[in-house]
């Protein structure tokens, strides 16, 4: 596993900087042509949150990165609309840990949520009116739910870390 882990360096932090704004011109573009904008790579918005957070880019299945301080898989999720948000769990996911990432394109910042969830307690997370996120995971679905409106509003979750991705700099909030 140790060669699956990736530290992340001034250099690969600078490449997720320059690809962010290359995705974000893309993505200006290609809403204003055809109304509909390209997802928020998860090769930026893991890169960027493991640089924040000091944790390791996890390359195997089992979590997108791994807090060596603390032995834990983590789990990323991200949107590029600060005001909602459609993301979906694999039934077999596990992880100790779910980390959100909320962009604020207009000022060019990234807001990191430790939503103190791991994949047992996403279980009981309530996905519509008569199922929970386990439920549909035992159908084998991909239970889709807004982690702002379910988890960050709901328990009243503030961000933890902000990167301005222009002047590069982490803040700690």
């Amino acid at each position: 596993m140790v060669n699956d882990i990736v530290k992340i360096d001034k250099s690969r932090f600078e490449d997720a900087i320059k690809a962010y704004f290359s995705w974000k011109e893309l993505n200006g573009f290609i809403k204003n042509s055809h109304n509909r904008a390209v997802n928020f790579p998860e090769t930026i918005s893991e890169t960027l949150c493991c640089v924040a957070m000091d944790f390791s880019l996890n390359k195997v299945s089992g979590g997108d990165a791994f807090d060596e301080k603390n032995n834990r898989i983590i789990e990323i999720k991200a949107t590029s609309n600060w005001d909602r948000d459609t993301t979906s769990f694999s039934p077999r996911e596990k992880f100790d840990a779910l980390f959100f990432l909320r962009l604020d394109q207009k000022e060019d910042e990234l807001y990191i949520y430790d939503t103190g969830i791991n994949s047992e307690s996403l279980k009981q997370i309530q996905v519509n009116k008569s199922q929970t996120l386990y439920d549909q995971q035992l159908q084998g679905r991909r239970p889709r739910f807004s982690v702002i409106k379910f988890i960050i509003e709901k328990r009243g979750i503030n961000a933890i870390k902000k990167i301005n991705l222009r002047s590069k700099k982490i803040i700690t909030l």
